[in-house]
């Protein structure tokens, strides 16, 4: 059997030896389209290419704006009067908040030294004063004493803890977690201790006033004049003079970026009132992996790059004695956080106030460098 195919037609426009004729087209597609999808489908490679080179010429790593930013305390107790407004400028030994006075404005010095003169004169009131006093005293002996037991068996937790994490027994989350616990105790000594030292002051302040209230009711004075350890001056003014001031007052000229407390806020020994930010130049700190310790060198030129688009070349001035983790918001969560090298830059123009704020994050390119130098 012979099998017979036909013949394949010799062009398309032409079917069985007979022509035929397609209606001509009614526009040409233009090039520039098939450039335009050829570009879309290559833009990501070409992407991906181009943040590679990049990572391999040029070493990037994530840095924060720091800025000289402190908080102060009070040292007594007593009701805010005033406290600056966020955003206000205060110079240097100016007060920052302001404690109203333990009396009335416009009292006479007699209503103010009162108390202190009954105490000093009348037995009854002497005794329970005393007596309140001695109680105050060793309640807060004890508070130190069980602060200072604390303390003790948090760090005998932490030597435990780290001889099981030398024998693997232990985690360096939970070895971290005792040893900030141990931290909490010890801040609570430190506390039990400086309400102990704030009581002590608060006794000799009475004592003071007491002395100052039996030398204006008396007529010959308690010490001579020339004695040491007394004033030319007598009476309540000198008396009020020698007490420190309870205001707190700016350790050097800057800003209040945070109020703590209120007006009309009671405060203790310790309490945080406000969080000043100073008016020196910023500087930035990046965080530099171990295996690219060679841009870590006082000299090295890099690029601030900022969030928005902006840039400032900087240039290293420092590196932090110590090594610290990355932070957590900067790395991915499939990422190690690695110790790194803490890199402190100086920007070599003045920053911008919108880049003023401390812990900024934003991205340091440093100037590529041979892996020999």
């Amino acid at each position: 059997m012979k099998i017979q195919f036909d013949i394949p037609p010799g062009s398309a426009q032409e079917a069985n030896g007979l022509p035929v004729r397609y209606a001509a087209a009614k526009r040409q597609v233009p090039r520039w389209r098939w450039y335009l999808l050829l570009a879309m489908v290559l833009a990501a490679p070409a992407y991906l290419l181009m943040r590679f080179a990049i990572a391999y010429w040029w070493e990037t790593a994530p840095g924060f704006v720091v800025t000289e930013q402190v908080a102060v305390g009070v040292h007594t107790s007593g009701r805010v009067a005033r406290i600056v407004a966020v955003g206000e400028t205060v110079p240097a030994g100016q007060p920052v908040m302001v404690l109203e006075p333990p009396t009335a404005a416009g009292a006479p010095a007699s209503t103010a030294l009162a108390a202190p003169l009954a105490a000093a004169t009348d037995p009854a009131v002497a005794q329970a004063v005393a007596q309140g006093q001695a109680a105050r005293l060793a309640g807060l002996k004890e508070a130190e004493r069980l602060a200072l037991r604390q303390a003790a068996l948090h760090q005998e937790r932490v030597r435990t803890m780290e001889g099981l994490r030398l024998q693997g027994a232990a985690t360096r989350q939970e070895l971290d977690g005792v040893r900030l616990q141990a931290m909490q105790a010890q801040a609570s000594v430190d506390r039990a201790r400086a309400e102990r030292a704030e009581n002590a002051a608060q006794v000799a302040r009475d004592r003071a006033l007491a002395q100052a209230a039996l030398r204006a009711q008396s007529p010959v004075p308690l010490a001579a004049p020339g004695a040491p350890g007394t004033n030319a001056g007598t009476g309540p003014l000198a008396a009020g003079a020698a007490l420190p001031s309870p205001d707190v007052v700016a350790p050097f000229d800057a800003t209040v970026v945070r109020q703590l407390v209120r007006r009309g806020e009671w405060v203790v020994p310790g309490t945080d009132v406000a969080v000043l930010q100073g008016r020196g130049a910023p500087m930035v700190h990046a965080y530099v992996l171990p295996n690219e310790a060679r841009y870590a060198q006082v000299g090295r030129q890099a690029s601030l790059q900022f969030m928005d688009g902006g840039r400032i070349r900087a240039e290293v001035v420092g590196v932090v004695a110590e090594a610290e983790r990355l932070p957590a918001e900067r790395v991915s969560p499939l990422s190690p956080r690695m110790p790194s090298i803490v890199v402190r830059l100086r920007p070599l123009e003045p920053l911008p106030a919108a880049y003023r704020i401390h812990q900024l994050p934003l991205d340091v390119r440093f100037d590529w460098v041979w892996s020999g130098f």
